[in-house]
């Protein structure tokens, strides 16, 4: 999704809503990607350097990062190329904001990123040292909000993946309310933020009840699974059924599988038989990561045989071999196991 919206900064996400081709015009927006860990990315200001470094470094299937789209923008926009004044009209922007800042933005990123090479503000991030990542990472975000908005960027889009790594046992109660505390600080109250940044977080169930008392008390919206918050929340459930499990296979299989092989045996789950494919949504915990995995490694397997198709009778014998035990075999349908 987040590729998908920042290949036409989310135009053609617009139009497949409802709106007009004028509307999908008028609000261009992007997406940084970012998530915790329980390694390096343990604050929210972790967190957001990792989503400004993410911009900065991946690129997409055309080479061009996120960072870079929006320089062209920019470019395009205000009809300057050089990097100099690129900058001074970045940094110009910081000055008209009303509200409470995190201070001034840094000046030094905002040059790499305005410069033409894009290695530029590669090298500059990596340099950046693991203790300035976690302290001061949401100068990094702010800079990169006064970026984006020079490119007329009016919402950023900030996916934040696992946040159940925050509520971990490892983190200690304190520190986990403090980081809470910091998404209101820094999310809802701290420009340009507070004007442009929508986050979507990810967690399980459990996080969900750790952090829910201070979430509360820092006056968070509600991630509550309830009809009131239908609009802004979404579960997750467990694979239903086979076909399911098919819908999920068929890009995987897409990718891992050449186009005039599939053409040949005129089926969208090739190597895999659907009987296959039911067995293997048997053989697994109902979760799309499980089923992907299993299949993977399936594939692998038979791939080493040089099997030309893969029917029930292959995923069983691998199962045997490698796990005796029918993991999904006799499972109560009832239960939710994406709570284990």
């Amino acid at each position: 999704m987040a590729t998908r919206i920042n290949d036409d900064f989310g135009k053609e996400v617009y139009l497949s809503a409802g709106l007009d081709e004028v509307d999908a015009a008028e609000v261009p927006i992007c997406c940084l990607l970012t998530g915790f860990d329980t390694v390096q990315v343990r604050t929210l200001s972790a967190a957001f350097f990792a989503a400004v470094e993410n911009a900065i470094k991946v690129r997409a299937a055309d080479g061009m990062t996120l960072a870079g789209r929006i320089r062209e923008r920019i470019v395009d926009t205000t009809g300057i190329s050089d990097a100099k004044k690129l900058a001074d009209a970045v940094s110009a922007g910081h000055r008209s904001l009303l509200g409470r800042t995190l201070g001034p933005p840094d000046e030094k990123l905002i040059a790499a990123l305005c410069e033409s090479d894009s290695t530029a503000a590669e090298e500059y991030v990596t340099g950046i040292t693991p203790t300035t990542r976690s302290r001061s990472g949401a100068v990094q975000m702010a800079t990169f909000l006064l970026f984006a908005a020079a490119a007329g960027m009016k919402h950023v889009l900030v996916f934040c993946d696992q946040l159940e790594d925050l509520a971990n046992s490892g983190t200690a109660k304190a520190k986990r309310e403090l980081e809470v505390e910091r998404f209101r600080d820094l999310i809802v109250e701290t420009m340009p933020m507070a004007d442009m940044v929508t986050m979507v977080v990810t967690m399980h169930p459990r996080a969900a009840i750790t952090l829910e008392n201070p979430w509360q008390l820092a006056d968070l919206p509600s991630f509550a699974l309830t009809e009131q918050n239908a609009g802004s929340t979404v579960k997750l459930p467990p694979l239903r059924d086979t076909a399911q499990a098919a819908q999920l296979l068929r890009p995987y299989l897409r990718a891992e599988t050449k186009p005039e092989a599939t053409r040949v045996w005129g089926d969208e789950l090739y190597p895999f038989t659907e009987e296959a494919v039911s067995c293997l949504f048997n053989r697994s915990l109902r979760k799309p990561r499980d089923v992907l995995r299993k299949a993977h490694d399936v594939l692998e397997a038979m791939a080493g045989r040089n099997l030309k198709r893969i029917d029930a009778q292959d995923v069983i014998d691998f199962f045997d071999v490698t796990d005796p035990v029918p993991t999904g075999i006799g499972r109560p349908i009832g239960v939710d196991w994406t709570r284990e």
